[in-house]
């Protein structure tokens, strides 16, 4: 075996390593505080919570990559589906839920909040009070880098989201969304006209 080949080895069991070693942390904090994650769970680097106890639900064969935030209220709810991947540096912060089907592919940097600040005139930010709302993003669509998905937003399945966009609102099956504020560019093919889809 050329050296090479050998320090290629050596890095990819150093990898597996270290994400059977963050599954296995994960587990032993989900035993006391949270639903713990399915086997098929793959973390790529460190997870960040606010605070405990918290409320997470991971479906099978999610990928989390490096720096993820999952920050969910105390009274709050994050839902992952099947096969749903977080991307380096995703924020994902819940007052009440936010809900994400399966199949769901999120881009880098993209922030998920279900509670923002209302504008109330003469008043301070700090006093203005919360607008929350559940956001829920449906199974096969992928949610370009950058992106910011506001309270009460609902993405239909099969959608696309480009980059950078800040959505707001309730949106179709399978649409192209961008820009800021987001609007539907395009009709893309629906789930049922997929071909694996099922």
């Amino acid at each position: 075996m050329s050296i090479e080949l050998a320090v290629r080895a050596a890095s990819v069991a150093s990898q597996k390593v270290q994400m059977a070693w963050r599954w296995l942390w994960y587990n032993l904090r989900a035993f006391i505080w949270f639903t713990p994650a399915p086997l098929s769970t793959k973390f790529y680097g460190r997870l960040d919570f606010t605070h405990l106890p918290v409320r997470i639900r991971l479906g099978r064969r999610c990928g989390i990559g490096e720096n993820v935030y999952l920050a969910p209220g105390r009274e709050a709810l994050i839902v992952l589906g099947d096969e749903v991947t977080l991307n380096r540096g995703c924020m994902l912060v819940a007052a009440k839920e936010i809900h994400i089907g399966n199949r769901v592919s999120i881009g880098e940097y993209v922030s998920i909040r279900d509670q923002e600040h209302i504008f109330v005139p003469n008043r301070g930010v700090r006093d203005q009070g919360f607008k929350i709302e559940p956001v829920s993003i449906g199974d096969y669509s992928w949610i370009g880098r950058g992106a910011f998905i506001g309270p009460g937003t609902r993405i239909g399945k099969n959608c696309v989201v480009g980059a950078n966009s800040v959505v707001h609102g309730t949106f179709p099956d399978g649409v192209l969304i961008a820009g800021a504020p987001a609007t539907v560019k395009k009709t893309l093919a629906t789930v049922e006209n997929l071909e694996g889809s099922k």
